[in-house]
């Protein structure tokens, strides 16, 4: 039987090898992060997303800060059209007389006000999201750390329920304005194009709103995750039934690396000192 040597060809395994390593579950290719792509891309269009993925970390970007400049201007541009339109309106009322003409006057002013406090409120969360953007990378950075971190202890996050979610609340959502778009074009006879310029505002601050219920429901997410692999590996009562054990201090170090790398808020600081009391009493030495 004759062996033969097959060529060992450096450049090829170690290309092979690169392509295994770039195939990391971080970044754009984390399971979070693929789950709300529809979310986040809806999110960015309305300027409340200036972020993206560099080295698989999330930072800051300046690119598209264009979408945060284009929605304060259209938001401002809208309101002036729509201030312009109720100036109008109001004007061929008051020539007009009738009593309806005149409930309508008097309510005038009260729509007028609603729509500077909502545009005042769209403009402030955009405001805000400028100035919070570095914080708001270090939470997600923390969020796909501790996703790796226990991947690595063999504790893997499945996000199907939050990709089964994200999707169900994109089209819910778009089926709901889409709804009242074509219910206020009816009711007030208006053009497609001026409800929808009345609605952006009201609809910037929905986008606003769903941004920060999902941090928030990420974070508690990942709560959970850390308290069933707390309650998995508890003492087993029965001597005969084996279970693993992670330590004390890999608990601690793991959601201490969560929590003091992304959350430095007094909130961050009672869930991390709650955190670490849970841990004491449900991890074994």
């Amino acid at each position: 039987m004759e062996f033969r040597t097959r060529p060992f060809d450096v450049k090829t395994v170690f290309v092979k090898t690169n392509r295994k390593r770039a195939k990391k579950p971080r970044g754009s290719n984390s399971p979070l992060y693929a789950s709300i792509w529809p979310m986040v891309y809806v999110v960015r269009v309305f300027g409340f997303a200036p972020y993206e993925f560099s080295h698989d970390r999330l930072v800051p970007s300046n690119g598209y800060l264009i979408f945060s400049a284009v929605a304060v201007a259209l938001y401002s541009y809208i309101l002036y059209v729509v201030f312009l339109r109720f100036t109008g309106v109001k004007r061929e009322l008051t020539v007009l007389s009738g009593t309806e003409n005149a409930k309508l006057i008097k309510m005038m002013p009260e729509t007028i006000v609603q729509v500077i406090i909502n545009y005042s409120v769209v403009m402030y969360e955009l405001v805000l999201t400028l100035f919070t953007r570095r914080n708001f990378t270090r939470i997600w950075n923390a969020l796909q750390d501790y996703d790796e971190d226990v991947r690595q202890l063999d504790y893997p996050r499945k996000e199907t329920r939050t990709a089964i979610a994200a999707w169900i609340l994109t089209i819910v959502t778009a089926t709901v304005w889409t709804i009242v778009n074509r219910s206020g074009m009816y009711a007030f006879l208006e053009t497609w194009s001026y409800n929808i310029g009345y609605m952006l505002s009201y609809i910037g601050t929905s986008m606003a709103v769903y941004k920060f219920v999902g941090m928030a429901y990420f974070l508690g997410q990942r709560f959970h995750h850390l308290n069933k692999i707390a309650i998995k590996n508890l003492p087993s009562p029965s001597p005969r039934e084996k279970t693993t054990h992670v330590s004390r201090k890999v608990g601690i170090i793991e959601i201490s690396s969560l929590l003091v790398r992304g959350f430095r808020s007094a909130l961050g600081i009672v869930a991390l000192l709650t955190t670490y009391l849970v841990i004491l009493l449900q991890f074994p030495d």
